[in-house]
């Protein structure tokens, strides 16, 4: 068996009496999407904190690539092909569209700034972002300033910002937050093309995009994995259903 992209191994994050993660193993395979789901304060957030390097965890550890990323900072991590997107999304509100795609693609590209040289005139910067907005079908708005652009193409950029770098691991905290019906419907669909191209860990609520897009969903409750599995066996799981989904 090929050794896992991400393995998340025994984290464990307490503020005080608090317990936030408790002992969470997880494991996302090479062009895998894995779904975790459960109730606000599950702990959610603060594990995709922790596996980005973002929060520190009191145990534990996160290899990716087979390598270990326990001692590195946020940013190497990125490098290294983890990238996160956050529940609002984080864009530079006075650039253009393109603007904001070209930042990833610097790091992407080890391009250094050059006061007197425009990004726009840097071929393979063009290539690098303009391949990323093409991916999420916002290409025609790449003059466009981004504080202009609706919620949900705001998400697709940031979403073409992660795909602009050397991704392979995309963390998805609930991307469909603050989306319309068909703005959600979109992004499941473009999310859904990518299947196989990119690993995805995605944190979110609806539940019908979720068994929709995942290959495989572990349960978050208390900051403990309750069940992990296809989307079918978490449907079917009573322990499952009385915790989160509802039902007996």
């Amino acid at each position: 068996m090929s050794t896992p992209l991400l393995q998340v191994r025994g984290l464990t994050k307490r503020f005080g009496a608090l317990v936030v993660t408790d002992d969470v193993h997880l494991e996302v395979a090479a062009g895998e999407v894995h779904a975790v789901i459960g109730p606000n304060g599950a702990g959610k957030s603060c594990l995709i904190g922790q596996i980005t390097g973002e929060l520190l965890p009191d145990q534990g550890s996160v290899s990716f690539n087979g390598a270990a990323l326990d001692k590195l900072p946020v940013h190497r991590r990125a490098q290294a092909g983890l990238v996160r997107a956050y529940q609002v999304p984080q864009l530079f509100a006075s650039f253009t569209v393109r603007g904001n795609a070209s930042i990833p693609a610097i790091a992407a590209e080890r391009c250094e700034w050059r006061w007197w040289l425009p990004a726009s005139d840097v071929e393979a910067l063009n290539r690098r972002s303009g391949a990323a907005l093409e991916m999420m079908g916002i290409e025609p708005l790449a003059e466009r300033p981004s504080a202009a652009l609706g919620h949900g193409e705001k998400r697709e950029l940031e979403l073409a910002m992660g795909f602009a770098t050397q991704a392979q691991l995309l963390l998805l905290d609930e991307p469909l937050a603050g989306l319309g019906p068909g703005e959600s419907e979109r992004l499941v669909r473009l999310l859904r093309t990518l299947k196989g191209r990119y690993a995805m860990l995605l944190v979110e609520h609806d539940m019908k995009a979720v068994f929709s897009l995942a290959d495989r969903v572990s349960v978050l409750v208390a900051g403990r994995i309750i069940a992990s599995g296809t989307p079918a066996q978490i449907q079917g799981d009573p322990a499952v259903r009385t915790a989160y989904l509802g039902g007996a």
